[in-house]
């Protein structure tokens, strides 16, 4: 609990806040690969991750997926947090992708502590403003710039952030991250295999050349 308080301090700054969070809130340990918010439900609970990573997907009626965004320690929901406080059902759905432990915020006691806390007010609106520059990148990477380019900055970015050049991840959960079909996905990164670049792997890709 001690840790879990530290950690809400380095956030909110705010003592008398943490407090109220920690009171209200419940913490949870969740799985990988455990569905934590189905589409169409109506938000009881908002996430704040502490340790692990859950990703926010959505899914068309043929069952194409597509990540909408990452929800790492510190940071919460953009999307939970605005459809709970207009009383909307969820557009997106919500998995671990790894060992999660995080905070499950009441969404009542959100509504009710926005009101009273303007630390918390800034929290969210800098959550907003972060998810809205991502839907801004991700616009742009789907209208001006090919799958392959997407592709490779995709596997560079995952390299220097796990600073390793082996990526523990399928071609099936790239192609939901670049919102393209597995099939498009698999073709490009044989070639980079022909090119002699990445190595293909079962459920991960080892980066062998510069990209």
């Amino acid at each position: 609990m001690q840790e879990t308080k530290a950690f809400l301090k380095k956030i909110f700054l705010n003592e008398e806040l943490v407090n109220q969070l920690l009171a209200k809130s419940q913490t949870a340990e969740i799985p990988s690969k455990q569905t934590i918010l189905q589409e169409g439900e109506y938000i009881k609970v908002v996430p704040l991750v502490f340790e692990g990573r859950i990703k926010v997907m959505r899914q068309d009626e043929s069952g194409k997926e597509v990540l909408l965004y990452y929800i790492n320690p510190g940071e919460s929901c953009a999307l939970s947090i605005a459809a709970g406080l207009n009383n909307d059902k969820s557009v997106a759905y919500a998995i671990t992708d790894k060992p999660t432990n995080m905070l499950a915020i009441p969404l009542e006691t959100l509504r009710d502590m926005l009101l009273h806390f303007p630390r918390l007010n800034d929290f969210v609106l800098q959550l907003f403003h972060q998810r809205f520059n991502e839907l801004i990148l991700f616009i742009d990477a789907i209208s001006f710039k090919n799958v392959d380019f997407r592709l490779i900055a995709n596997l560079k970015t995952k390299q220097q952030k796990s600073k390793s050049n082996t990526i523990p991840i399928t071609h099936q959960q790239l192609a939901n991250e670049l919102g393209t079909a597995r099939e498009v996905v698999s073709r490009l990164l044989k070639q980079l295999e022909r090119d002699k670049k990445i190595k293909n792997l079962r459920g991960k890709i080892e980066i062998i050349s510069a990209l």
